[in-house]
């Protein structure tokens, strides 16, 4: 591959295909160079070292694993109803990740552990999101809430253990995240605050 052609999107493509052959444990920058046919050099001309490799590969797969929130968030509903596929959404988007794409899921637990910089990205989107919607549901009288950033930042944390792994197998889990998500839009929509 000669250098015109190599760019930060094959990169990552590369580096996700190592991450899924050898595993994240195993998975290195002269693997992708390799793979690339190209030197380890070329590819410290995109990215300054493994850490940042990780990094973009891990927030490109994210954005990837997301994308059906903009969708949702689009969607022509009322506010509870969009929270509550957003809700849900989050918690099953993890999941099936997991189910689906082992090696990338097991490389976005090794690199929580390690790079809170994209962790916290994520997060904040997600706070984001939730509080688009929140105020949404003020603007049509649905919720009734004088804070939407903290309140936002709330419902994220409330819901945020169905994002854990250690979530995934539980036979109630469904169960628990309506129940947990009901409770929360019960909150939002009581008026006698």
């Amino acid at each position: 591959m000669d250098k015109i052609s190599l760019d930060k999107e094959i990169i990552l493509d590369a580096t996700e295909e190592v991450i899924r052959r050898f595993g994240p444990d195993k998975a290195n920058i002269s693997d992708v160079a390799k793979s690339l046919k190209v030197s380890h050099a070329a590819i410290y001309r995109y990215y300054n070292g493994k850490t940042a490799l990780w990094n973009a590969v891990t927030e490109r797969w994210l954005a990837r694993l997301h994308a059906p929130y903009n969708h949702i968030l689009n969607e022509d509903m009322p506010a509870d109803v969009k929270l509550y596929h957003l809700l849900e959404n989050f918690a099953e988007a993890k999941r099936l990740s997991a189910i689906n794409d082992p090696e990338m899921f097991a490389h976005y637990i090794k690199l929580a552990h390690s790079s809170m910089e994209v962790i916290e990205k994520v997060k904040e989107d997600g706070i984001n999101k939730i509080e688009k919607v929140i105020r949404q549901g003020i603007a049509e009288g649905i919720f009734f809430t004088e804070s939407s950033p903290q309140v936002a930042k709330s419902v994220y944390l409330a819901t945020s253990v169905f994002i854990h792994p250690d979530s995934f197998a539980d036979p109630d889990r469904k169960k628990n995240i309506d129940s947990v998500v009901n409770l929360l839009l019960s909150g939002l929509k009581n008026s006698n605050k």
